[in-house]
């Protein structure tokens, strides 16, 4: 999809919720979270041919693809995290929000945790050297 209808389809579905919120304003949130998956899903097909791109970088660096698992681990926890939040700031619950938000901070830390180690290690290989 492109970055036009993208935009095209965002804007339709925005417009129609406010027109909906009003009247009913639980049909309006599940257009809201309909389009918004809707979206996403449509974009999921690019994802592969990004993936394949920083597969092949990775391959030229010499770089671990271990660290291309964390990566790829920690891009996908912040997108869902992202996701996630904006849907129940959508819904008018921002406490809820702020906790996923929070939630998705945490599980990229301890996604990344692996990458610290090995950061630390190669910091003190080359003190003691």
């Amino acid at each position: 999809m492109s970055a036009a209808a993208i935009g095209a389809f965002a804007v339709t579905a925005a417009v129609l919720a406010l027109t909906l919120r009003p009247k009913n304003s639980e049909l309006a949130l599940l257009l809201t979270v309909a389009a918004a998956v809707t979206l996403l899903l449509s974009v999921l097909g690019s994802a592969s041919a990004v993936i394949e791109t920083v597969r092949q970088i990775v391959a030229v660096s010499g770089v671990s693809t271990g660290y291309l698992a964390i990566m790829l681990k920690v891009i996908g926890i912040c997108l869902l995290t992202e996701f996630a939040a904006n849907t129940c700031r959508d819904a008018g619950s921002s406490a809820l929000a702020a906790n996923v938000t929070l939630a998705g901070k945490l599980l990229v830390t301890a996604a990344a945790l692996p990458l610290y180690a090995d950061i630390l290690n190669l910091v003190t290989a080359m003190l003691s050297r």
